[in-house]
């Protein structure tokens, strides 16, 4: 069982995440966080396996967040996620630098944060993450 936390400053996001998720049986969501601070928090208590991130959040960004996990919680596999998919931008770049395991556009359609499109994707990068195929 791969233990699942989502943060993400939106609950409609973090909600269709977690919808995307639970097709798969082998993923435990075990809690969820609004912003990196939050998060921060949680992991002690979650132990999460990996953690989803959101890249453009307040009071602390997917690539601060990514930072400090990375430097307090390095177990923890980081994939970020972003609703503005611009594959190789400098931000994606900088996550893939600071160790995030993946950098990927959220299962989402946007505007409407309900629609969930495949999550297939994410599924699989979780389990690469903790060295399934």
């Amino acid at each position: 069982m791969v233990r699942v936390m989502i943060v993400d400053d939106s609950l409609l996001a973090r909600n269709a995440i977690q919808r995307a998720l639970e097709v798969d049986k082998h993923i435990e969501i075990v809690g969820t966080a609004g912003h990196g601070m939050e998060a921060l928090q949680k992991i002690p208590a979650l132990l999460p396996d990996v953690m989803t991130c959101d890249m453009e959040m307040p009071e602390m960004d997917g690539v601060q967040t990514l930072m400090s996990v990375r430097k307090q919680f390095p177990k923890v596999k980081v994939i970020v996620l972003s609703s503005i998919t611009q594959p190789n931008s400098a931000k994606e770049q900088l996550c893939r630098n600071l160790g995030a395991f993946a950098v990927m556009a959220k299962p989402v359609k946007n505007p409407n944060m309900n629609a969930i499109t495949d999550g297939t994707d994410l599924i699989q990068n979780i389990h690469r993450a903790m060295g399934e195929s």
